[in-house]
């Protein structure tokens, strides 16, 4: 590595910067590759969630900061801001501030989804296609998320707020910045409230998100934001099927149309994860034709485009794979070791452009029309009276608590940090105060 790229890698590290909006990975591990392309994945295709819209709007700069940070550190030689072309008058503040940057320009990008999925936009950027079971940095690019660079220029200041959208059935959608450990109930607070009786909600996106009826749950770095709907509706009640249900549901229903299969992203871009072959798995109660059929999962990326939009007959793929991935796993069997890994290079399917599914067909079929509203920026500052600083905020290690009960801390303190020569990142306080309750999971403080 560089100098440069050393010194960058271990700010982030310092800062606690991961991945934001996603599944928290440690941005420092990226930072020490070597890409052609650094890729801004500013797609946000998840229904109703506009925080990097919102970030993008009030904060490119320090983005672009971050970007061109990455860029140095990777030796990357152009940068792409991958964002959907509808954003017209964000788009023509980015091209101008794009033009006064060395090599960096904007990808403008169909309305659909998955566009924000990384292996997508790597194809849409460059052309080219990650090997099953790859990362993009196997084809040169480097993929972050807005959030992740506005972080990164900021590097090494800790990351103590992140940034949340609560839309849904809240009284005021927002999109705002709070302290790392509040509560979902404080920020659903903060946008006036429910207005169900009995609200539920969808944390990070009504596609990839999980279902949660707890709002005690804290904010972590890796937060997009929530989705509040009644408990009874379509979605939630899909989205919360156990297995026992949805893999007897499918076991008797699914007639093999392969329609789950035609719609896939990662199917489209030429890898062999064929979700209606997953779906046959149910009919064996193990042996060799369950494992086979079964590993035609291994390559899902969990859009969840067959369960919630494809499937005629309103089944769930999805999680069948997720399920048939799990059981692959304590088999000790990936795609690398799988019987489907035949070392080719993947193709494009030459009907991907006609298969793009819409976000705004997909909103509908998510029954989401009536929640679809903006959620507007909002830069009020919100001090809490307590926080829980969770120490599991990223893939990797979890951190083990810096701090003892009863002691005082400053904001940005370290308040855990992962053992020496593991994968993960310290987190911080993020308010001044007392230090409460300490355990495995978290760190207490009461300001």
């Amino acid at each position: 590595m560089s100098d440069f790229s050393t010194e960058f890698s271990g700010n982030l590290r310092r800062a606690g910067v991961v991945g934001a909006g996603g599944a928290g990975f440690p941005s420092y591990v990226k930072a020490q590759g070597r890409a052609e392309y650094a890729l801004v994945n500013a797609a946000e295709c998840e229904p109703l969630l506009k925080k990097d819209q919102k970030i993008l709007e009030y904060f490119p700069e320090k983005v672009f900061d971050g970007l061109e940070l990455l860029m140095r550190a990777t030796l990357a030689s152009r940068g792409l801001v991958g964002i959907k072309k509808k954003h017209e008058k964000l788009i023509w503040r980015l091209e101008e501030i794009a033009k006064g940057r060395r090599n960096v320009s904007v990808l403008k990008l169909g309305d659909y989804y998955p566009a924000g999925d990384e292996q997508c936009l790597v194809l849409e950027a460059t052309g080219r296609v990650v090997p099953p079971g790859g990362i993009p940095l196997d084809v040169g690019c480097v993929v972050s998320n807005v959030e992740t660079l506005y972080n990164a220029s900021f590097a090494p200041k800790p990351v103590t707020e992140t940034f949340i959208t609560v839309n849904g059935a809240v009284k005021n959608p927002a999109t705002f910045r709070v302290p790392v450990g509040v509560t979902w109930a404080e920020a659903a607070e903060l946008c006036g409230g429910f207005t169900v009786k009995a609200p539920v909600y969808i944390d990070g996106g009504p596609m990839m998100g999980k279902v949660m009826t707890d709002f005690d749950v804290p904010v972590v770095k890796a937060s997009a934001g929530i989705i509040v709907l009644p408990r009874g509706h379509p979605l939630i009640v899909k989205k919360a099927q156990s297995r026992p249900i949805f893999s007897r549901i499918g076991r008797s229903v699914c007639d093999q149309c392969s329609f789950c299969t035609e719609f896939c992203p990662r199917y489209l871009l030429g890898h062999n994860v064929q979700p209606h072959r997953v779906m046959r798995s149910l009919l064996f109660s193990g042996g060799p034709e369950h494992k086979l059929h079964s590993q035609y999962a291994l390559l899902c990326c969990e859009c969840s485009l067959c369960s919630l939009y494809s499937c005629p007959e309103g089944l769930n793929p999805r999680e069948v794979c997720v399920s048939a991935k799990a059981d692959l796993r304590e088999l000790k069997t990936g795609f690398k070791n799988s019987a489907l890994n035949d070392g080719k290079q993947p193709q494009p399917h030459p009907v991907r452009d006609f298969r793009k599914v819409p976000v705004s067909k997909l909103v509908k079929r998510l029954g989401l029309a009536d929640y679809n509203r903006d959620a507007p920026w909002s830069d009020a500052v919100y001090k809490p009276l307590r926080v829980r600083i969770m120490m599991s905020q990223h893939i990797g290690v979890p951190c083990v608590p810096s701090v003892k009960e009863g002691q005082r801390v400053e904001k940005g303190a370290v308040a855990g940090d992962v053992p020496s020569g593991k994968l993960g990142c310290p987190v911080h306080a993020s308010i001044t105060g007392t230090v409460g309750k300490v355990n495995d999971k978290y760190v207490e403080i009461i300001a």
